[in-house]
């Protein structure tokens, strides 16, 4: 429902993005979004955590650099419910582009959360727990709009680490144990969903070029007959 109560009809795809930090999230969103505008297909992209446009967002940021404790210092659902307040935000923009007909591009998403703040827990079954409350949170509390493809660009931890150089880095990013768990998170929820793709970006040991990642993600909205 939009504020006027009137129903939003979902006419296109959201597209999501998904993986550990320097896995390329960012360079592919922008080769996607440079193929819909040379194609003419009508698309509008978001990126998360918006942090010039959201205050739930700037929480996040805070979160991020420590402000709150470190990264196991720091409860699943605490940190989700910030990263949740700023897709909330987000959502009748999303829903109103998806109405027009646009595919929607975005980096990052819930399944980041599912990620990021499963890794945290320790057993199987606090995961799903979890997982099952964020769903009900975010989709089913907040509406948000449940994406339709997410796309996970998979690089191990060691090759993401000097694809990020020397740029600052945050409490996730500093902590290679943690992202390791990340990782076998993101893995395993690939395995487990039907609307999840995996992009294999390694090949004997190296990063394969933007341009061919590039290719395999178009060569997977061509079997999901989105393009």
């Amino acid at each position: 429902m939009t504020n006027s109560g009137k129903l939003i009809r979902r006419k296109a795809p959201l597209i999501v993005f998904e993986g550990a930090d320097g896995s390329g999230k960012t360079t592919q969103s922008e080769l996607l979004n440079q193929y819909f505008s040379k194609n003419k297909i009508p698309f509008s992209y978001i990126s998360f955590p918006r942090y010039e446009d959201s205050i739930w967002a700037q929480m996040v940021k805070r979160y991020l650099m420590g402000e709150f404790g470190g990264v196991d210092e720091v409860d699943s659902y605490f940190g989700s419910m910030l990263y949740a307040g700023d897709r909330l935000s987000a959502r009748d923009e999303i829903r109103g582009w998806l109405a027009e007909g646009k595919i929607v591009i975005a980096n990052r998403y819930t399944p980041s959360n599912m990620a990021h703040m499963g890794a945290k827990l320790k057993s199987q079954s606090e995961k799903s727990k979890y997982i099952k409350w964020l769903e009900e949170l975010e989709y089913g509390e907040n509406k948000i709009p449940r994406e339709d493809l997410v796309l996970f660009l998979h690089v191990p931890v060691e090759v993401s680490k000097k694809l990020m150089g020397g740029r600052s880095v945050d409490i996730h990013e500093k902590n290679i144990r943690y992202l390791e768990k990340v990782v076998v998170q993101y893995v395993r929820l690939a395995k487990e969903r039907e609307n999840w793709e995996t992009i294999e970006c390694i090949r004997d040991g190296k990063i394969i070029e933007e341009s061919e990642i590039g290719e395999m993600v178009l060569e997977v909205l061509r079997k999901r007959k989105i393009i």
